[in-house]
């Protein structure tokens, strides 16, 4: 079981050929994402929206790609960043890891769920000892 952090979606959304072939080729039961990706590309797409609700065509821009991300997300499997998860949340930033917060949420529900982390970012996510498989090369890395 796979989990896309947001690089990954991103690099999916935009047809990487060695991800999108790596999706391509895995059954869709296998591929997830994680609510908190779903948050970080809406706040984008709202900012967006926000910043040019007074110029016509880049706000009507920003209300397409709103509705090109929610029909992209409705094909993927996600996992809630629940009560359990921001119990581990807490724990590993208590331990003072430095990475990201969003990045750090990720890595929560990757433990908890036992997945694996498709990620560009290997050497934050390997700070918190997730299995990880790194875009590009695609080669699995354990720790």
């Amino acid at each position: 079981m796979f989990i896309f952090d947001t690089d990954a979606i991103t690099h999916d959304q935009n047809a990487h050929p060695v991800l999108r072939a790596k999706v391509n080729s895995t059954p869709r039961a296998q591929l997830f994402t994680t609510s908190v990706t779903v948050e970080e590309q809406l706040r984008g797409r709202l900012a967006y929206i926000s910043k040019y609700r007074h110029v016509p065509a880049k706000a009507a821009q920003g209300h397409v790609a709103l509705i090109q991300m929610i029909s992209y997300f409705s094909k993927w499997n996600i996992l809630a960043f629940h009560e359990a998860a921001d119990t581990m949340f807490r724990q590993l930033r208590a331990q003072r890891i430095r990475i990201g917060s969003q990045d750090l949420r990720i890595a929560a529900i990757a433990l908890l769920s036992g997945f694996t982390v498709v990620t560009r970012n290997v050497r934050d996510f390997s700070q918190v000892l997730v299995s990880m498989l790194k875009i590009g090369r695609l080669c699995r890395r354990s720790r």
